[in-house]
């Protein structure tokens, strides 16, 4: 009895010992989740598009700050990434982007295991509306072991349209190289139906003969303020500086006289395409009189997408509200995986958020449908510049025409060309068109005007945001603006409750 004592005695402290050493480590063990949840959220979510930002903050716990890279007022298309900008996407928790195909800048920050992608590349898109698939919030509290799609690579597009006669600084619209001998030439610039296309426009040439070598100095001294004027029948020469030309009034034609000093390929970079500015004769001759064509040109001819051709990926997925689901729930998962195991409080926050976010994008879409239904369905087409409404046309309904695809960058406005847009117009029953900014392009007022096809009072928006507003807003406003314009009646104040209601996740 006294041994069995003795040894339980001794026993004891042994037991004490161990328990007190797991307690400890488990106590370390929860500590360290806790301290690293808590280093996690003190750097912010950086979302690098406009609209992505809009997403994600939403969804994000209002615990988790969210940073916005680029400014509403900026181009996705043509930004290049500052410094600065580099310096807060080092220091972020995470990154979500479209990706390279919307956001071309973004292409060498894929590697980077912090970026998730969250566009066209990263998401299975849907061929027919009626096809979706259950969109509800992910089902499991802790969204486990997903991918996080930051390894897509898609090849992005090398060069891309400012979307409208606002261009960004350094934009051109048109690249040409010619294999030109010593001598003088002519470019021309001519009215059309009484009109330039513009009074005036910047022009860049370069001794060169690839026009992507070229690209950046050519964008750099468009975009700078020391150009050098130049009027009608002044000499043009291959030069490292902008010439701005200021088109005659007076006259028809308004001609310069480009003089080649030295045989060989010279770059041409223009603001605008210079076939707008073609009545009947083509823009640029030799001292003979004969036409003279370009070896490359961008885009080319053929090339109906221009700078909107984004790899063969049409990457204007937001278009379709399920699509914007499918984004947040790779959002949602992602910000998942860098929640500590333990902090389950903030876990059920982010589902709420996701179900949230989910349930008015599911609501959107229903609220479109009874919007498009109310158009003429002999009505039912969209007519754009560009091609970037097929997600909404396929997800609606409506059928979607570029004008691009039917007129060509490359030979925009020439008068043969103008019999095939109306023939096309009216095969088409197009009542109207729509311009992607304001002003409307050029183009599309010259279309507007030979085929007397009135253009929208609105414009859509395509590219994202707007300047006011959040996602919501701008998918009530394109679909107002669309089904109004098309003879349909868009009820607005549902449109703007759900608006609110997305107003109040993105602003908590």
């Amino acid at each position: 009895m006294s041994n069995f004592s003795n040894q339980s005695k001794k026993a004891k402290p042994i037991i004490n010992k161990t328990v007190l050493k797991s307690s400890l480590v488990a106590g370390a063990f929860l500590f360290s989740g806790i301290n690293q949840s808590a280093q996690a959220n003190s750097k912010p979510i950086v979302a690098v598009e406009p609209l992505v930002c809009d997403v994600v903050s939403a969804i994000a716990p209002p615990s988790t700050p969210v940073t916005c890279l680029i400014d509403r007022k900026q181009d996705v298309h043509d930004v290049k990434i500052t410094p600065r900008q580099a310096q807060t996407l080092k220091s972020a928790n995470q990154v979500f982007t479209l990706g390279s195909e919307m956001t071309p800048a973004m292409k060498k920050w894929l590697d980077n295991p912090l970026t998730v992608v969250v566009g066209v590349s990263a998401i299975e898109i849907d061929d027919h509306h009626d096809d979706h698939d259950d969109h509800s919030a992910a089902k499991d509290d802790d969204h486990d072991d997903h991918d996080d799609h930051s390894a897509a690579k898609h090849d992005d597009h090398d060069d891309h349209d400012d979307h409208g006669d606002a261009h960004g600084e350094g934009a051109f619209e048109w690249a040409g190289v010619f294999d030109l001998s010593a001598g003088t030439y002519k470019w021309s610039f001519a009215k059309v139906d009484g009109d330039y296309a513009d009074p005036a426009m910047k022009m860049v040439i370069l001794n060169s003969g690839d026009i992507e070598a070229s690209e950046e100095l050519a964008k750099e001294l468009l975009g700078s303020q020391n150009s050098e004027t130049k009027r009608n029948n002044d000499k043009l020469v291959a030069q490292e500086k902008a010439y701005f030309l200021s088109f005659n009034e007076k006259k028809d034609i308004t001609t310069f006289t480009v003089e080649i000093k030295k045989a060989g390929k010279y770059a041409f970079f223009t603001e605008h395409m210079p076939f707008e500015f073609e009545a009947d004769e083509h823009f640029f001759k030799d001292i003979s009189g004969d036409d003279v064509e370009p070896i490359a040109q961008v885009p080319d001819e053929g090339d109906h997408h221009h700078h909107h051709d984004h790899g063969g990926l049409d990457p204007h997925i937001w278009h379709d509200p399920h699509n914007i689901i499918k984004m947040g729930n790779v959002i949602s998962k992602n910000i998942n995986k860098k929640i500590s195991f333990f902090d389950r409080e903030t876990k059920k926050v982010l589902k709420e958020r996701t179900q949230a976010v989910n349930s008015i994008l599911e609501d959107l879409d229903l609220w479109t449908q009874k919007q498009v239904a109310t158009i003429p369905t002999d009505q039912r087409t969209i007519v754009s510049k560009h091609k970037a409404m097929e997600y909404y046309g396929d997800a609606f309904g409506l059928k979607t025409l570029s004008l691009l695809d039917y007129v060509g960058d490359s030979s925009s406005l020439r008068p043969e060309t103008i019999s095939t847009v109306i023939a096309e117009l009216k095969e088409e029953n197009v009542k109207v068109l729509f311009a992607e900014q304001k002003p409307p392009s050029k183009l599309l007022k010259n279309l507007s005007r030979q085929t007397s096809t009135p253009i929208a009072r609105n414009q859509i928006f395509v590219d994202g945001l707007m300047l006011e507003g959040n996602t919501v807003s701008v998918a009530v406003h394109n679909t107002c603006t669309i089904v109004d314009s098309l003879g349909g009646e868009c009820d607005e104040k549902e449109g703007d409750e759900l608006e609110s209601k997305w107003n109040d996740l993105s602003n908590p």
